[in-house]
């Protein structure tokens, strides 16, 4: 069903946009011959092959194809085209529900193939499309879709491609997790080390007050407010500083809106105007897996820092 839906959802869009940039009063694209011949499937599709291409693999259930096709009247004036673009649409291989029709007219293709199928206008928008059948071709008994075939993909390369990506993700995933288990031990060593106790933002990263704001009506920072800080950062393994703010200057940026790393984010909405705290962020809410700067890949950092 959703394959379904994405079919329906690309050629509509397709469809619409394109109709929007071709004229319909009757653009002909070149005279036709007299007669042309048609083949006629079992289920009524009439079509003939432009080019027969050296494509072996046919579209199948479960498999992915991609294409340009062009509409056109039964008089040859184009209602839309997707002729000329860079990109060619891709979309599932899906079961057949409606015969005749161009889902049918699809599974004839190998890639390179071009063909010319007649469809029933009715059938071809309310079946195919998901929609109703323009005004113009109210009435009309045939259209005409051309279809150029770029690529097909069979089921069992879909199928091992969705594998393939899940055990990548999967590996991935597991990496994460070791990697903050770790990350959460060092913070934990370091905090019971220093006997400090710190409060946990929601992603892991802990903030430890070192000198607290005990006005009563002090609020804490919400996210959106721009705010002033001094900082030293330093890697939370080795304790080497990579980076502080200029002597004499305060670091600007607005909390929560992503301008600085998530563990940033997270705990500066745990401080108030004129607190100063360490803050203890694990690898996943900073730089994570690449270097920045003198940062190694998954470091888990430590920053002392004061808010104006």
């Amino acid at each position: 069903m959703k394959q379904k839906i994405i079919f329906l959802i690309v050629f509509c869009a397709c469809i619409t946009v394109q109709a929007q940039r071709t004229n319909l009063s009757g653009q002909k694209v070149g005279n036709k011959p007299a007669t042309i011949s048609y083949s006629t499937t079992a289920s009524g599709l009439q079509y003939r092959i432009i080019k027969d291409s050296v494509g072996k693999n046919y579209p199948e259930v479960g498999g992915f194809m991609s294409f340009w096709f062009e509409l056109r009247t039964k008089n040859d004036s184009i209602i839309s085209t997707v002729f000329g673009e860079p990109h060619a649409i891709d979309v599932p291989a899906i079961e057949i529900k409606h015969k005749p029709g161009i889902e049918e007219g699809l599974m004839l293709l190998t890639a390179g193939d071009s063909a010319e199928f007649l469809l029933n206008p009715d059938s071809l928008y309310i079946n195919s499309f998901g929609t109703q059948t323009p005004d113009f071709l109210k009435g009309a008994s045939q259209v005409k879709m051309i279809i150029k075939m770029d690529k097909v993909y069979t089921k069992h390369f879909v199928d091992s491609l969705r594998a393939d990506q899940q055990a990548r993700f999967n590996e991935n995933l597991s990496k994460e997790v070791e990697i903050f288990k770790r990350d959460s031990l060092l913070i934990q060593r370091y905090l019971i080390k220093h006997q400090l106790k710190g409060e946990a933002t929601r992603g892991g990263a802990y903030v430890v007050k070192l000198k607290s704001n005990t006005n009563t009506k002090a609020r804490f920072i919400p996210a959106g407010e721009s705010i002033e800080t001094t900082y030293v950062g330093t890697l939370l393994i080795n304790g080497i500083e990579f980076d502080r703010s200029e002597e004499g200057k305060y670091f600007k940026f607005t909390v929560g809106l992503g301008e600085v790393i998530q563990g940033w984010d997270q705990a500066f909405q745990k401080l108030k105007h004129g607190e100063k705290a360490l803050i203890l962020i694990p690898s996943r809410l900073a730089y994570g897996d690449r270097a920045a700067g003198s940062i190694p890949p998954d470091s888990p950092l430590l920053f002392e820092v004061e808010v104006k």
